[in-house]
């Protein structure tokens, strides 16, 4: 029996490969395409869960399919979204039953900025542009 051997390097060209970001310099993503942010939940049924925000939109809601997943009864199957447009990060409704609330007031669509609170059924949520 022939004695193993590793697998053969793999030869696709290299990673490109950036320094995170420091107190001074806003946190990007590879390839600079612009900031993130995080999603904290601070009460409710999935407190202490945090999720990241970046290039792609992230759902949110009941549903096993959504980005991030809320065990709430009183959160909508898909209940919101949040997307970066440019530079800045929105939340959009996404037609839920019990609506979505940004510092208390209800919204369909409305721009985020750090340190906004978002209620999404029984769950509070801390949302933080990083690195800003």
């Amino acid at each position: 029996m022939p004695a193993w051997q590793p697998p053969p390097a793999a030869t696709s060209p290299p990673v490109e490969t950036l320094p995170l970001g420091g107190p001074t310099r806003p946190l990007r993503s590879v390839g600079g395409a612009g900031p993130q942010a995080e999603i904290t939940i601070e009460s409710g049924p999935d407190a202490g869960h945090t999720h990241r925000a970046g290039d792609s939109a992230l759902r949110l809601g009941r549903s096993p399919d959504n980005d991030l997943i809320l065990r709430d009864p009183a959160t909508s199957g898909h209940h919101a979204r949040v997307e970066r447009r440019g530079e800045q990060f929105w939340i959009v409704d996404l037609g839920s039953t019990n609506g979505t609330l940004v510092n208390g007031e209800p919204i369909q669509e409305k721009e985020l900025n750090h340190g906004d609170r978002i209620t999404l059924g029984q769950n509070a949520v801390h949302f933080s542009v990083l690195g800003g």
